[in-house]
């Protein structure tokens, strides 16, 4: 996991992210986070065709301003060290913000072939879908907590199948899971999205070559945010959309022109985005989460920090055993 804080690119607001490294500002780091973990010990199969059709976006997370301040104050409870800081504007030139795009074909250059619909039955049984993309090892899968895990109840979903370079209805891949792992702190004492994040150790591995991490700020104030919302194709098509961090408070990210809702929860928000990007480019920064009861414009995603690395290693060198 490469970290940002020694990107190359020297804007106003790198050199305020390489200030805030030097600080211990992206050194976040939670001793008293435990490792939770889901496995398929009863070897369950893929979900078949019939199932995979009849999933329907997972309903987009709505919290209230006193909400999302409560989560922010638990999350420098656990990592006092951690500063809030908001983006320098007007440095990336002029961008399309806040208007979805939709990927004609995923499945013919990166990063979107490694971007894939995460299919499963949540809490009630019924199958639902969000998005999710091979990370960092041939065979894991980052995608939202949400996705995985009823907040509210801490209860596991269950039959989580990947779709890779999903697009309406045909799929580059299909995979299913060995093991899932998220932090305790995502639902207990009470749900907080600055650990929205679950990695899941996939049946098999990444066709493509799978996409580079990054924690601490942006670089560059300029990000695009990857789903399959269901206010955009209605859930059949992923989408990407241009806009910008705005600020990071509390260990969560504001990304300003995402305007994507319900199904695109996990999908990725890249830095030094570029379609067909090599070594360098493409870097996930943070991914679609929650946003603010009314806020039609903007979203808002867990920051990565070491401890996102730490479940990473987990889940892709441990297999979620240690």
């Amino acid at each position: 996991m490469t970290n940002l804080y020694g990107a190359q690119r020297r804007t106003a607001s790198a050199l305020l992210s390489l200030a805030l490294a030097a600080s211990g500002a992206s050194g976040a780091s939670a001793d008293d986070l435990t490792i939770e973990n889901l496995t398929n010990t009863k070897g369950l199969a893929l979900l078949n065709a019939e199932d995979l059709a009849k999933a329907k976006p997972l309903p987009g997370v709505e919290v209230t301003p006193k909400q999302l301040e409560e989560m922010r104050q638990r999350f420098r409870t656990l990592n006092p060290n951690s500063l809030d800081l908001k983006a320098v504007p007007g440095k990336e030139g002029t961008l399309l913000k806040g208007v979805p795009e939709k990927v004609d074909d995923p499945s013919a250059a990166a990063p979107y072939w490694s971007t894939g619909r995460l299919v499963f039955r949540d809490g009630d049984g019924d199958l639902s879908a969000c998005t999710a993309q091979f990370v960092e090892g041939a065979s894991v899968i980052l995608t939202a907590a949400h996705c995985v895990m009823d907040e509210h109840t801490g209860k596991w979903f269950s039959n989580f199948t990947f779709q890779r370079a999903y697009n309406d209805g045909q799929t580059a891949q299909t995979v299913g899971w060995r093991c899932v792992s998220l932090f305790d702190a995502f639902h207990t004492p009470a749900p907080n999205y600055a650990y929205d994040y679950a990695f899941i150790l996939a049946d098999g591995e990444d066709d493509k070559a799978p996409l580079e991490l990054a924690t601490g700020t942006p670089a560059s104030t300029a990000l695009t945010a990857i789903g399959y919302p269901a206010n955009f194709g209605d859930g059949r098509f992923l989408y990407k959309v241009d806009g910008e961090w705005a600020a990071i408070s509390g260990g969560i990210v504001t990304m300003q022109g995402n305007p994507m809702r319900s199904g695109n929860s996990g999908g990725a928000w890249f830095t030094d985005f570029k379609v067909d990007g090599g070594i360098g480019e493409n870097r996930v920064i943070s991914l679609n989460s929650h946003h603010v009861v009314g806020n039609t414009q903007d979203e808002n995603g867990p920051l990565f920090t070491v401890d996102t690395n730490r479940l990473l290693t987990h889940v892709r060198d441990a297999k979620c055993l240690d």
